[in-house]
């Protein structure tokens, strides 16, 4: 049986999240200066985005447990570059809402399948597969969300051209360089802990639980910097050029902090500890952001939030693989997608919401306190497991 090929799911992953990466960043400027709507108002309109991306994702989880992965994939791609089609067309509002939300929805479903390829390597580690695949989906990043700045003028209509460009790439190499039957999930462990710790069934729902909700909070919070910290920046007299280039240094410190977990992971080994180190990082972010409009102090808390990104997210869904049976991990994938996709969903419209009711700088200190607060509760909860 023809196997699933480590370089050609790197390749679409880092084509996805490129297309996608042009996307994000852009709704929140171009809902509240180009179609001049209120950042609540932009806040919603994400919400719907990030809800159907919820959606997505959670939909794909359910049918790649049953049918062949290969064709649900294809359908994703061909989606996306439909969605992408329509996005050159409808650009006024609330059309362009309407176009962002089914682009949401189809790329849920893709962000799943990229996880769930990821989980059917026989003879590889999952802990390895998805630090390679995060460090992709940031190096993806980075060029996406630089394309932006060069190409975004007052018009989305050549975003979504070269999103769809990109998309029928992905295409193409989905349907030449992946196998076209449907491939069983593995059973190997990931960690010793898969086999020196049993836990029971109601131990491992709390485990699930308390990770689903952290990411929950976690991207809430995150969303901030993706959505309203780009309107912060315009507003204290900072260029567009300079959100890019924070994105692009997000994206090197991540390619830098996956190499050396990857090729080095015994400076972190413990999964649990990686997770409880990225929240403190994460958590010292938004305190180190607000201290001063500097922009030195911007690059700073850009850089901790990068490393606490970089150590925490890809942990996260080995975690779940680990503890997840083989019928199930389709399903488990698309909840990792659909509980992270819930958080940016509540994030752009919360950040929307205390802006307009009172300053970035209180939103900062709610998010980093909220941190804070995952992080005891994540340190507390994972000691039996350390």
């Amino acid at each position: 049986m023809k196997q699933i090929r480590l370089v050609p799911l790197l390749l679409v992953a880092f084509l996805n999240e490129t297309a996608y990466s042009m996307m994000w960043p852009l709704a929140t400027i171009y809902i509240n200066t180009i179609l001049h709507k209120s950042l609540t108002v932009a806040g919603t309109g994400l919400m719907f985005f990030s809800a159907a991306n919820v959606l997505g994702a959670m939909l794909a989880g359910k049918l790649y447990d049953r049918f062949n992965q290969f064709y649900l994939t294809l359908f994703g791609m061909a989606a996306c570059l439909v969605v992408c089609l329509l996005g050159i067309v409808f650009t006024r509002w609330p059309s362009y809402v309407f176009v962002l939300t089914a682009f949401g929805l189809t790329t849920g479903w893709l962000n799943t399948a990229v996880n769930v390829y990821g989980t059917l390597f026989p003879k590889m580690s999952t802990t390895k597969i998805f630090n390679l695949i995060y460090l992709v989906l940031n190096v993806g990043l980075v060029v996406g969300t630089m394309l932006i700045s060069e190409i975004f003028k007052k018009s989305v209509v050549p975003i979504f051209v070269l999103a769809a460009a990109i998309y029928l790439f992905s295409f193409l190499t989905q349907f030449f360089c992946f196998p076209k039957q449907r491939l069983e999930y593995q059973t190997q462990p990931v960690s010793k802990h898969a086999t020196t710790h049993h836990l029971p069934t109601h131990h491992i729902k709390h485990l699930f639980a308390v990770n689903f909700l952290t990411l929950v909070i976690v991207w809430t919070m995150y969303s901030q910097w993706e959505s309203n910290f780009s309107v912060y920046l315009i507003d204290n007299g900072f260029a567009l050029r300079v959100y890019s280039l924070l994105w692009a240094l997000n994206g090197v410190i991540i390619i830098a902090v996956q190499w050396l977990l990857t090729w080095r992971p015994q400076i972190i080994q413990n999964l649990y500890h990686r997770i409880v180190i990225g929240l403190v990082f994460l958590s010292i972010s938004y305190f180190v952001t607000i201290m001063s409009t500097n922009i030195i102090f911007i690059y700073l808390g850009m850089i901790l939030l990068t490393i606490g990104e970089a150590i925490y997210v890809p942990t996260v869904p080995v975690i779940i693989d680990q503890w997840t049976p083989p019928a199930d991990k389709g399903h488990s994938q698309g909840l990792v997608n659909g509980f992270s996709s819930v958080g940016r969903a509540l994030g752009p419209l919360f950040g929307g919401l205390v802006i307009d009711h009172s300053s970035f700088k209180v939103l900062f200190v709610v998010a980093g306190c909220s941190m804070v607060l995952m992080t005891i509760w994540n340190y507390w909860n994972n000691r039996q497991l350390v």
